[in-house]
């Protein structure tokens, strides 16, 4: 049975039994999502390194010379992280690489939470682990099929402690710019504890870069982009809500630079404040389906704005950038949007899709914005939903 199997027995259920939720046959699980945020190029200069591709051991049995000969959970071919972390898994994916964990690994997936669809978590049992990231070849054998010294080096041995019944998000990550030391990091999600409204859209934002980067890691030219990539440790976050007229994209009335909040370095495993915006920002929209925009959020060094900053291209190296998510065409302007992602093909961080007799129909997310050593990354949750009626 695959994930898809259990997600649709844990939505019957949930619908069928006014919020109760089952937990499979994982005694009192923890649930857990996994991303290797290592992300760097084979060159000249680190082709003897150990390269980013990782296997996931937890509580593993090692022989007397520590190498690994088995373990009770195992997360294998763990790729570089997508830049959009899609709400479900991606069902048609028949990769072997996997952008996270469990991927579209046959797992037990999370349930239906609170109204939140966990299935993109793994039911791990709760307690503490022993867990090992090791590197590994890209190719396509198994970890343990590999002969014992293919089977790399531990970049992370450490033990974790998972609670029963939360969500943990856990990133691999490079701690030091300098020393490339890397590092563990464990956030204990608190989404599905949160009075959030189901007519709002909420997101939160990190900067979870390696110390020294901004002020050592040279600068990624990309010719397309007139801001630079590269943020200041601390940003403050602006937003604006748009829609695509003809090739140029345009602030929403009442939604254009409207400030969120701060963005500061830090790789603490805390969970940022949510910021929110409505479901329906444009009034002239069905209240059913919002219609096809897109969210623009603007990065601005201390002590400056959108109306104070109006010229981004004349400012100083790590002093503005911005992420586009939805449809942000080809048009003049796009230039000061070095980052796109797509995420929903219609509607960006809200989730458009069939549901009831209706399509289609827009629900509000949770999202998170984390910023990592020059690249933006996004993770959307979903709520629950009827399915489709034909």
């Amino acid at each position: 049975m695959n994930k898809r199997y259990f997600l649709f027995i844990a939505m019957v259920v949930t619908m069928m039994s006014c919020r109760k939720t089952e937990f499979g046959n994982v005694e009192n699980p923890a649930y857990l999502r996994v991303f290797n945020c290592l992300d760097f190029n084979i060159t000249l200069d680190n082709k003897d390194a150990p390269q980013p591709y990782l296997t996931m051991l937890i509580d593993p049995v090692l022989d007397a010379d520590g190498i690994p000969e088995s373990a009770a959970i195992i997360g294998d071919f763990l790729d570089k992280r997508g830049e959009w972390a899609r709400p479900y898994p991606d069902a048609v994916n028949t990769t072997t690489w996997q952008k996270e964990y469990p991927g579209t690994l046959k797992v037990m997936a999370g349930p239906i939470l609170n109204g939140y669809d966990l299935s993109s978590w793994a039911q791990v049992p709760s307690g503490k682990h022993r867990i090992i990231f090791r590197t590994r070849p890209y190719n396509t054998t198994p970890f343990f099929s590999l002969e014992k010294n293919l089977r790399g080096v531990s970049l992370i041995d450490t033990t974790i402690d998972l609670q029963t019944r939360e969500v943990y998000t856990m990133h691999v990550l490079e701690r030091d710019y300098l020393t490339r030391k890397t590092g563990l990091y464990l956030r204990n999600e608190n989404f599905v504890k949160q009075p959030f409204s189901d007519s709002m859209v909420y997101v939160n934002f990190y900067n979870l870069s390696s110390e020294g980067f901004f002020k050592y890691a040279s600068q990624k030219i990309d010719h397309n982009a007139v801001p630079n990539r590269k943020i200041r440790d601390t940003m403050s976050v602006f937003y604006s809500i748009t829609r695509m007229k003809g090739l140029q994209f345009e602030p929403i009335p009442g939604f254009n630079g409207l400030p969120m909040g701060p963005v500061i370095r830090s790789q603490q495993s805390h969970v940022n404040p949510y910021y929110n915006f409505p479901l329906f920002p444009d009034t002239s929209a069905s209240r059913v389906f919002t219609g096809n925009i897109g969210q623009l959020f603007r990065f601005y060094g201390q002590g400056l704005t959108p109306e104070t900053a109006v010229n981004s291209s004349y400012l100083p190296q790590g002093s503005y950038s911005a992420l586009g998510v939805g449809d942000f065409g080809y048009g003049s302007g796009n230039q000061y949007v070095p980052f796109r992602i797509q995420a929903d093909l219609r509607t960006g961080l809200i989730v458009s899709v069939h549901s009831g007799a209706i399509n289609p129909r827009s629900f509000a997310t949770v999202n998170t914005i984390e910023y990592i050593n020059e690249k933006m990354y996004v993770t959307t949750i979903q709520r629950k939903y009827a399915p489709p009626v034909y």
